[in-house]
């Protein structure tokens, strides 16, 4: 028998795998918002500290969820995505994740945007690092000159 049809119940769709990712985030944030002792959800004051991020992770979370429910979808072919690209491309928000705090917010940000184009979206160095050093450049005038934001530094001093 040929299947000719498109089966959507047995192929992962765009959609699917990144709600499952946008759920794994948001129980990862509840999660950690739960095990620390000096972000109060509330106090005698109203609402604490953690507020905020208990409220936008339970919506990310309940938003997640109409992402992974089974219905008609976009596969990644449709997209032109593929799953190795879409699974590069979460290893890279987790890896900035991680490096964020570690070698500093500017420069994290700078390496995930040259190494998200040359080796997610296959772009020439050159676009990439003229790139990661302009969209650098607008958020450390954005949130370091104008908000007054502290970013970490990291051991660069970046």
């Amino acid at each position: 028998m040929e299947s000719g049809g498109s089966d959507q119940g047995s192929r992962f769709s765009v959609e699917r795998v990144f709600g499952i990712a946008l759920a794994i985030l948001s129980l990862v944030c509840i999660f950690n918002l739960s095990s620390s002792s000096y972000l109060v959800f509330w106090d005698e004051w109203g609402p604490g500290p953690s507020w905020l991020p208990y409220v936008l992770s339970g919506i990310l979370l309940v938003l997640s969820v109409f992402l992974i429910v089974p219905r008609s979808r976009t596969t990644f072919a449709q997209l032109g995505a593929s799953p190795p690209g879409t699974v590069k491309y979460i290893v890279l928000v987790l890896a900035l994740a991680w490096a964020f705090p570690v070698i500093g917010g500017l420069l994290s940000l700078c390496l995930f945007v040259v190494i998200e184009m040359v080796w997610v979206e296959k772009n020439k160095w050159s676009i990439a690092i003229a790139t990661g050093l302009i969209s650098t450049v607008v958020v450390w005038v954005i949130f370091v000159k104008l908000l007054g934001v502290n970013l970490p530094l990291g051991p660069f001093g970046t």
